[in-house]
């Protein structure tokens, strides 16, 4: 019997429209997730991006902050340990009316600190406070006042922090250093520097072109900030500057109360700001380096939402139009589906375009990968075709094919995850790729199914922040104003050649140069003649030294020093004949030299050389380190004295001290020297 028509029902045209509008809703969350999905993950890498360059900025700059005040130190430790000086002050206060030799040579030896360091101020307080300054004697203010007292009973500097006093027109940090007769205290230099001109430019301006970002340095005040340098936006250092501890939501605080590293936090105008707190090595500084947010990655978060949420409106705006369309005819809603899919697929596609993300299926039995357009398009091949292991391998970089293709073999060898970062040939071009791949199944013909992205841009910004980072390394180590090295890279090099030149058991040379009556030159000429006189001293001495092994660094004010490796005593003499002339030969008009009408110069000359060494390992590579850096300031120290000795025989002329002992002149490997050390090649003649 014919069953009747009445229990078979087709579907209404309202259930099937609101399972199309169930579709429609599903794919477009899809698609939002999707797209959500790779927004997240390029924000978060343009996050990190730019934490890691706020905290190689931090760094550098903290490094750069304690190696100044490691400086400011050990000039007020080298005066408190100075025995002579220390002699003369005694003999200055005990006669001063007719030590003339005594006081000019206390006289002399703050000047030349002065000079060299560009000390504000360096004078001599007594145990009672009062220091002359010109036709009068003062005071100095109350909180140097304990400085000093702390300095003559601990017997060592001590620190006032960077703050404005009356005493002064500027912002300055001082130091006290204790000078004893024996035990008998006699009284502290008071070294005074304007951090306007020393400090605050370590901070500022920022390495980087940015707008809000800045570096300020912070000591605890009980639980408040106490701010040692200015914010960028405020000027000049006020006193006092405290942060209240209430103010929890500001790095500054955060610092004080124990947080270091990345933190995230608000500024005094209550906008969110990234900052990295780096603690300053010996010191009770804290340096706070931050930068408004919206700055650091606001822009690169809406730049990417821009480009991410067209594809999500498109897709509103198609599944509305295709909704609505359902309720006309079946047939344009069959086709607008097939549109919709089609869209669908292009917005996926879009998506990895910008996000330059392709996948790739690696079938292990046919050797052959099929990548996705995006990939195709990253490796210059055909899309959606098999492409054989050898046409891919073609397109990666010459240099980097062994390397990928035993990465390659060792995670299918051993089943487990591939991950790669290698170059692409594109034309005269280089891209660089960041390659994904897992396992699908523990079969022998398995697939491993990844992703590739283009990672070309993220290489080039890391490269240049290493750039950056070492030029800005190089710069702590030259002298801003002649060009040549620094004091810290002469000692640094000092210590290495020292080394060395005990492992081969060479002789070592260093010259201590001083331009003849700088100071007169200055007052008759002005400082920016003094200066530009300096830079072709520097120029000078620079040309004449031979080999690339030599150094010559600027030691401070109108001192000079060149290092000469592998240089005995006589060829080193030679050498600063050469220099000495070479000078002369600038003819720098000097009236005021009372040498010669020309700008001339001093050099000391000291030498040591090794013939037998203690053995590196019977001391340690820590002993042997510390021998050589004291070795090394003794040899500066023998080069000074030949050089005072030459200024004392009538200036404009070369004097050698003699020869270090060479039983413990230098610590080397052992007493025969070290065939796989080579000394430096041979002087041209």
């Amino acid at each position: 019997m014919p069953v009747p028509r009445r229990l078979f029902r087709a579907p209404s045209r309202s259930l099937l429209a609101r399972l199309a509008a169930l579709i429609a809703l599903l794919v477009g969350a899809l698609l939002v997730w999707t797209l959500s999905t790779v927004y997240e993950q390029r924000k978060l890498m343009h996050r990190h991006q730019a934490e890691r360059e706020l905290q190689t900025i931090g760094r550098l700059q903290a490094q750069a902050v304690a190696d100044w005040r490691t400086s400011r130190l050990a000039d007020a430790n080298a005066l408190t340990d100075d025995s002579l000086f220390a002699q003369a002050v005694a003999r200055w206060q005990s006669a001063p009316q007719t030590e003339h030799e005594a006081t000019a040579f206390v006289q002399e030896r703050l000047r030349i600190l002065q000079e060299r360091a560009r000390y504000s101020v360096v004078s001599f307080v007594a145990p009672d406070g009062t220091v002359s300054m010109g036709n009068s004697s003062k005071t100095v203010p109350d909180a140097e006042k304990k400085a000093l007292a702390h300095a003559i009973e601990s017997a060592a500097p001590a620190i006032v922090e960077p703050r404005r006093a009356p005493f002064f027109a500027f912002p300055f940090f001082s130091l006290m250093a204790p000078i004893f007769d024996g035990t008998r205290p006699l009284g502290a230099v008071w070294l005074v520097m304007d951090v306007r001109t020393s400090l605050y430019p370590l901070l500022s301006p920022w390495p980087t072109a940015s707008e809000t970002a800045e570096s300020v340095l912070v000591q605890a005040q009980g639980k408040d900030a106490l701010l040692l340098t200015p914010l960028r936006r405020h000027g000049e250092l006020e006193t006092p500057t405290v942060v209240s501890a209430s103010d929890t939501a500001r790095p500054l605080v955060q610092a004080v109360a124990g947080a270091r590293g990345l933190l995230y936090g608000r500024d005094d105008r209550n906008t969110p700001v990234i900052a990295v707190v780096n603690a300053i090595a010996e010191s009770p500084w804290l340096l706070v380096s931050e930068i408004e947010v919206n700055e650091a990655f606001g822009e690169a978060a809406t730049r990417e939402l821009w480009v991410l949420s067209l594809p999500v409106s498109a897709a509103v705006l198609i599944a509305a139009l295709l909704l609505g369309g359902w309720q006309w005819r079946a047939r344009l809603r069959e086709s607008a589906l097939k549109d919709k899919l089609a869209q669908n697929m292009q917005w996926l596609e879009s998506a990895q375009k910008a996000a330059l993300v392709g996948y790739y299926v690696y079938e292990r039995s046919g050797d052959t990968f099929t990548l996705s357009p995006m990939a195709s398009e990253l490796f210059g091949l055909t899309p959606e075709a098999p492409v054989a292991r050898t046409q891919w391998l073609a397109q990666v970089h010459p240099a980097d094919r062994a390397q990928v293709l035993a990465g390659l073999d060792e995670a299918l060898r051993e089943r487990k995850p591939l991950r790669m970062q290698y170059r692409l040939v594109d034309g005269s071009q280089e891209r660089w790729v960041d390659m994904w791949g897992e396992h699908d199944a523990p079969s022998a013909n398995a697939r491993m199914t990844g992703t590739v992205q283009d990672i070309t841009e993220r290489q080039r910004a890391e490269e240049k922040l290493g750039q950056y980072r070492t030029a800005l390394e190089a710069l702590v180590r030259q002298d801003p104003m002649t060009g040549v090295a620094n004091r810290r890279a002469l000692t640094e090099a000092l210590t290495v050649e020292w080394q060395r030149a005990a492992r081969i058991q060479a002789p070592l040379s260093v010259l201590m140069i001083d331009v003849d009556h700088f100071k007169a030159f200055n007052d008759r000429y002005g400082h920016l003649a003094g200066d530009e006189c300096l830079r072709k001293v520097a120029k000078a001495l620079a040309r004449t030294v031979a080999r690339a092994t030599d150094l010559v660094a600027r030691y401070g004010g109108e001192e000079f020093a060149v290092l000469l490796p592998a240089t005995g005593r006589a060829e080193a003499q030679a050498i600063a004949e050469k220099l000495r002339l070479a000078v002369r030969k600038l003819a720098i008009v000097h009236a005021a030299s009372g040498v010669a009408t020309v700008v001339t110069v001093s050099i000391g000359v000291a030498t040591a050389q090794t013939k037998t060494a203690m053995r590196s390992e019977e001391l340690g590579r820590a002993g042997a380190q510390a021998n050589a850096e004291r070795e090394s300031l003794h040899l500066i120290h023998q080069a000074d004295q030949a050089l005072y000795a030459a200024k004392e025989g009538g200036r404009d002329a070369v004097v050698a001290q003699a020869e270090a002992p060479s039983s413990t002149a230098l610590v080397g490997s052992g007493a025969a020297p070290d065939p796989t050390v080579s000394p430096p090649p041979p002087r041209s003649t």
